[in-house]
């Protein structure tokens, strides 16, 4: 085969070889933008995610700033509780001092009336008169 032939030749295959080899380098192009697109996309939405988690740490910080630990909420449950139980105790000191008052007002009423009694036998006894007072009950 002498260069003219193989000219010849060449000439021939190459739109056969020529074109699908152009295809071909035109789909890995293609290819590579789209990768290099989407590895754009996915560096873009792992710096949101970074944020976002940062965000929530952030947050979460804060919250946790915002409440009591579990021992100052217990500490203060039971500040809490010794504070009623006191109050407690107070209600029920002043409800017998209350109660001992109202048998106090009984035995004042008792008192009264015998003191009244007395005064009423002590004015017969002299011979005095004696007047009535009826008191509404």
């Amino acid at each position: 085969m002498n260069w003219e032939q193989l000219g010849l030749l060449v000439g021939v295959l190459s739109p056969l070889v020529g074109v699908p080899l152009g295809v071909i380098s035109l789909y890995l192009r293609a290819l590579r933008e789209h990768q290099t697109t989407t590895m754009t996309e996915m560096v873009r939405r792992i710096e949101t995610m970074e944020r976002s988690i940062n965000d929530l740490l952030r947050s979460t910080a804060e919250f946790e700033r915002e409440y009591a630990t579990k021992e100052e909420w217990v500490r203060e449950s039971m500040l809490a509780r010794q504070r009623l139980e006191r109050l407690t105790e107070m209600a029920t000191r002043i409800e017998a001092e209350l109660e001992n008052g109202k048998g106090m007002a009984v035995e004042l009423g008792r008192a009264t009336a015998a003191m009244v009694e007395v005064v009423r036998q002590l004015a017969r006894t002299r011979g005095e008169p004696v007047v009535e007072v009826r008191s509404e009950k």
